[in-house]
């Protein structure tokens, strides 16, 4: 049986992701695409950032990862609301973001293949989808923030 490159590459991110996750609260909930369409409504802004990134991102960080979209550039925040991407970037720290469990976002990596993820806005929702699965019912931050 042949396996590729990228997939056992893949599973070495998988492994290396989940053995630093710590046992915290979860929060996201996965949906086929398809159904995320129909409860969420379509997307109204999308912003996509490569699955090597996405990864180096949330390697940083231990128990949660927050996604917005401001000025259609894509902010990613870890615990404590530090910047993971883009590095540097200065967040006011009044702006909302959607909070979800670090645990939530590797097991969204997990069921699909691909290159991209794209964090989308929607009417009232942010949105993260890789492949045919989207992350949704994450917590905004503030108030929020564990």
């Amino acid at each position: 049986m042949k396996i590729n490159e990228s997939k056992i590459l893949f599973l070495f991110f998988y492994v290396f992701l989940f053995s630093s996750v710590s046992f915290s609260q979860a929060v996201g909930k996965i949906y086929s695409r398809e159904e995320a369409n129909n409860l969420f409504g379509n997307v109204i802004d999308s912003t996509s950032i490569s699955l090597c990134d996405l990864i180096s991102a949330i390697n940083q960080t231990q128990n949660y990862v927050m996604f917005q979209i401001i000025n259609g550039e894509l902010i990613i925040l870890g615990d404590g609301r530090k910047v993971l991407y883009p590095v540097g970037k200065i967040v006011d720290p009044k702006e909302v973001f959607a909070l979800f469990s670090k645990s939530k976002v590797i097991e969204l990596l997990c069921l699909s293949s691909g290159n991209t993820v794209a964090v989308e806005k929607r009417q009232n929702h942010l949105t993260v989808t890789f492949g045919l699965n989207t992350l949704e019912f994450g917590e905004p931050c503030p108030p929020i923030c564990y």
